[in-house]
């Protein structure tokens, strides 16, 4: 009976072999085409999540994305971090910092003539056509760069606020530790490609954030379609549309909610995407990096983002209130016997608190699992911090004044309450930690015991199977070692062309006019003497060609006469 099993999948299991090898040649002839979308799991969609450790915390669901986060930008509380420090290439999302430092260095109103820079690109990159000595406002030019991508926008920006593109780089890097950028630095305005130029998903979410705030970087960024009327060299009107797709109606990616954003994408970045939504209160920024495919960036992006507003609410915490005396808001709890007959009774008076703070919590959560800390930030004010499983949710600024006539509430003291929560929140995190071990644990051993089981009464299935694994991995990891050979090449080929034209643009600074000349001569010559020998081959041709018809003309009297 057995034997009759193995005769019957035998053929089947060669069946499956030779579909899964023959397609590897088609494959290999695809990746020559692929510039976007990509099938295979990258490793570092197994990288641990940051916050799947904070105890209470909604577990986010596994990303293809190298690094992702997701932030409230109203509290500045991280909702979801994968790698978030980690140092990944921006591509196009660069822009985001572009038109911020523009809007803040310039005037919208003001007149970009454009000069030979805006050639100055990879070939293949995103423009807008821009032609050296058009003039065009700096309104415009952003339009260009935010909806359209334009590079050659980019480069005419940075000159003309920056002097340059590193002197604009410069006001870039600057800004970005401003925002408190750690792991960030611009080499260019556009994105393409520089060892040098990088960023982090955490950071990129703070430039956002700061980008979002400014209203006229909001309106570049969360603007479907513009025009640019005709210039001084283009008869024709531009539009721009962005390709931002979940704004876009008729896409499949179309989401509500979705407010704005910068798409991105080079061979060494991979698809980048920075998106704003707002929804039930919460106006989230998402960052994902390197992520392989379009199609998978805006679905990883879309349940990001549903993620938060499903599994978060923004929430007040405190109230305003009678609250500690000075002497308690200064931390002068205790201040010598030798200052009792000077202390005053006004400043023994409890204090009013004039506001509530605000955090973004988990939906299940309240906010008695909330550990407040208050640090003094000047004369009667503190910053408040909110956290829960040692993750800040919530920071916000309190202030106190001399409690107003008539006014009569309580107020639990900062100290007091601190304590309270700090001993609640730890009592309960320990108790989680317990009950999941337990249930981990004995998940775990369920499992163990039923794999072993099935194993032992199906030993025959286990080795077809385990095989039939073994073959499809080996047939992954040629795949992928045919994918970064090709990378690989590629890679190098860029390094060495552009190793070339540093190479030749250096002997080119370095030369005199009288060598530039001497060699424009040399290469006139060369080119003189190209052209005298391609005439002298085609006379030589034509010569033979008259030879071949005399022969011909003169057999042909030959055969004539012998008639």
């Amino acid at each position: 009976m057995k034997q009759r099993k193995l005769r019957g999948i035998f053929p089947l299991l060669l069946v499956i072999f030779c579909l899964l090898f023959g397609t590897v040649p088609v494959l290999a002839e695809e990746e020559e085409n692929q510039e976007e979308e990509t099938e295979f799991i990258p490793e570092e969609y197994y990288d641990p999540i940051d916050t799947n450790e904070i105890p209470g915390w909604p577990k986010g669901e596994a990303v293809y994305a190298a690094s992702a986060y997701v932030m409230d930008m109203d509290t500045g509380a991280v909702l979801y971090s994968k790698n978030a420090e980690t140092k990944q290439y921006p591509a196009s999302i660069t822009k985001i910092m572009t038109c911020l430092v523009a809007v803040e260095q310039g005037n919208l109103d003001d007149t970009i003539t454009f000069s030979e820079i805006v050639y100055d690109l990879e070939e293949g990159s995103s423009h807008a056509g821009i032609q050296p000595g058009e003039k065009m406002t700096l309104r415009q030019a952003l339009e260009a760069l935010m909806l359209e991508s334009a590079n050659d926008a980019a480069n005419g920006i940075a000159e003309y606020l920056g002097g340059s593109l590193s002197g604009f780089a410069d006001l870039m890097n600057e800004k970005a530790r401003s925002l408190g950028c750690v792991n960030t630095h611009f080499t260019n305005p556009h994105g393409l490609h520089n060892e040098e130029h990088y960023t982090c998903a955490r950071d990129m979410a703070l430039i956002g954030r700061a980008a979002y705030e400014n209203p006229a970087v909001r309106e570049f960024m969360c603007t479907l379609e513009a025009s640019c009327p005709p210039t001084n060299e283009t008869d024709a009107t531009r539009y721009f549309l962005n390709h931002h797709k979940m704004m876009q109606k008729d896409s499949e990616y179309y989401r509500d909610w979705c407010l704005g954003g910068k798409t991105g994408y080079t061979s060494d970045a991979w698809n980048t995407l920075v998106t704003f939504g707002s929804k039930n209160d919460l106006d989230l920024v998402c960052v994902v990096l390197r992520e392989p495919g379009s199609d998978r960036t805006y679905r990883d992006t879309a349940a990001l983002m549903e993620y938060g507003f499903s599994q978060f609410q923004k929430t007040a915490v405190g109230q305003a209130g009678q609250g500690p005396t000075f002497y308690e808001a200064m931390n002068l709890n205790y201040v010598g016997k030798a200052a009792e007959p000077f202390k005053s009774k006004a400043l023994e008076q409890r204090l009013y608190v004039s506001n509530a703070g605000t955090a973004v919590i988990p939906a299940s959560a309240s906010v008695k699992d909330l550990i407040v800390s208050a640090e003094s930030t000047g004369q009667l004010t503190r910053a408040v911090t909110y956290q829960m499983g040692g993750w800040t949710v919530g920071v916000s600024s309190m202030e106190f004044y001399p409690i107003p006539t008539g006014i009569t509430c309580s107020f639990q003291q900062e100290r007091d309450m601190d304590v309270l929560l700090k001993n609640a929140s730890e009592r309960k995190r320990r108790a989680e930690i317990e009950k999941t071990a337990m249930v981990v644990v004995n998940k775990a051993k369920g499992i163990y015991d039923s794999a072993v089981n099935f194993a032992e009464k199906n030993k025959l299935t286990v080795i077809l199977v385990g095989s039939l694994i073994l073959a499809v991995l080996a047939v992954m990891i040629f795949i992928l070692f045919l994918r970064c050979t090709r990378e690989t090449r590629m890679r190098k080929k860029r390094r060495q062309a552009e190793k070339q034209r540093i190479r030749r643009e250096e002997e080119i600074d370095n030369m005199t006019m009288a060598e530039i000349e001497q060699e424009l001569r040399a290469a006139m010559e060369e080119e003189q003497r190209r052209r005298q020998k391609q005439e002298e081959k085609i006379a030589r041709q034509l010569k033979e060609e008259e030879k071949l018809r005399e022969t011909e003309k003169m057999l042909d009297e030959i055969n004539r006469e012998k008639e």
